[in-house]
């Protein structure tokens, strides 16, 4: 149940339990002294109209009198003959008022008149009397029991949660990881949204580590051999081939770092410069940038290469430069780990119910069953001289995901791998 059913809830319930207090208050305590009080005004203006009925009796100048009392006194007069046709009246009757009435007959010239006198008593004067203060002090104490009462329900399911996300927070600053709460309102929405930013900002310091981790293990290893064989080439008695072996050795550790570092780099400037730019392109025209940017390139390495396109009319929406990126991973992936005298690298490109679907096959080593789920996954590498972050396939994912689509991997007849890639049309 949402805070503003709940506060509407305890609108109504504060209300209600007003109009009974009120209620029972009035029962027990009011309606008595409330009857008294009647009685007693009306036996006053009972009393009023005797005197006043006195005061006309057999006096044609009644009118005038009956004009001067009713200005003074905010009296209704209304004088009837004895057929009841209302043949005066003076004072005038207000919007909002409490009417106390009396009657008395007088006589003019052996006529018999009825003079009907009402008391008009506006809400605004009704302070004026004592019990009218007694059901203002009664309110002002009940409105003051509802919300004494209240409070205690406020606290505990309003106060105390907010509170405790307050503090929440700020255990989490010195280290200490919130837990979820079985709350379904706002609150509790808020506090568990809270939760799960802890637990993506968790799992982005156990990335960030993994990161370091592994920047610092890929690093260290090479560099290790390049200082010892350049601590070698220090000694001045050392052959010429041996030095030439080192100095060759110590430029591939070298060509190793950069090959790492520039795979964190591409991995690094994905997460920052992450934002897409797709545009609408046809199937046809992408195969055709990516037949521009490999083709020649394969074929010169002495790599077989094919391109098939089966539905060139069609088209997707990505981030093209993406994309490309994309293909030249998986290319480059595919490269590394084919081990045929006659290289084969074939992407197909088809459409698949609503989906335009890549697939790129090679006849490589393929990857082992138990491990297809995980070469997506970042820091992963089957290269155990670790001569590649195994970051590629990561970033891969993460592009293709971003752009609607899904990638995964299998393995095909050949023996080697096929990776999949399906976008949307």
């Amino acid at each position: 149940m949402s805070i503003r059913t709940k506060l509407l809830l305890f609108v109504l319930c504060a209300f209600l339990a007003n109009i009974l207090l009120v209620y029972g208050y009035y029962n027990l305590f009011l309606s008595k002294e409330i009857s008294n009080f009647n009685s007693s005004m009306h036996e006053q203006l009972q009393a009023e109209t005797d005197r006043i009925t006195e005061e006309i009796e057999n006096r044609k100048d009644f009118e005038d009198i009956l004009r001067t009392t009713a200005a003074r006194d905010d009296f209704l007069f209304q004088v009837s003959d004895e057929d009841g046709t209302l043949i005066f009246q003076a004072g005038e009757k207000t919007r909002i008022h409490v009417k106390n009435s009396a009657a008395n007959l007088f006589h003019i010239d052996d006529k018999v008149y009825l003079l009907r006198v009402t008391q008009m008593m506006q809400l605004k004067h009704i302070t004026a009397y004592g019990i009218a203060w007694d059901v203002f002090i009664a309110e002002i104490i009940i409105i003051f029991i509802i919300l004494l009462f209240s409070a205690i329900p406020i606290y505990f399911y309003f106060a105390k949660p907010i509170i405790s996300l307050y503090k929440n927070m700020a255990h989490y600053k010195e280290g200490l990881k919130p837990e979820r709460v079985v709350r379904s309102d706002e609150i509790g929405l808020l506090h568990n949204e809270f939760v799960t930013l802890t637990e993506t900002i968790e799992k982005e310091k156990q990335k960030q580590h993994m990161i370091i981790a592994s920047i610092s293990h890929d690093i260290k290893t090479p560099l290790t051999s390049i200082m010892g064989f350049a601590e070698r080439l220090k000694k001045t008695s050392l052959a010429p081939d041996r030095r030439e072996q080192y100095v060759n050795i110590i430029y591939s550790k070298s060509v190793s770092i950069k090959n790492l570092i520039e795979e964190f780099d591409d991995y690094l400037n994905h997460y920052i410069h992450s934002e897409l730019k797709q545009q609408r392109i046809s199937v046809d025209t992408f195969c055709a940038i990516l037949r521009a940017d490999y083709e020649v390139e394969l074929v010169e390495k002495g790599v077989d290469f094919s391109l098939n396109v089966e539905c060139p009319d069609e088209y997707i929406f990505i981030d093209v430069s993406k994309m490309r990126r994309v293909f030249g991973n998986i290319i480059d992936n595919s490269l590394k780990f084919i081990k045929a005298q006659q290289p084969s690298i074939a992407i197909s490109c088809f459409r698949q119910e609503d989906m335009i679907c890549f697939s790129v096959d090679d006849n490589g080593t393929g990857i082992p069953e138990q491990e297809l789920h995980k070469i997506f996954d970042p820091f992963y590498t089957s290269d155990k001289g670790r001569t590649v972050a195994g970051l590629g396939l990561s970033i891969c994912r993460e592009i293709v995901e971003s752009n609607g689509g899904k990638i995964w991997a299998t393995n095909n007849n050949t023996g080697g791998a096929t990776l999949h890639i399906c976008l949307p049309s």
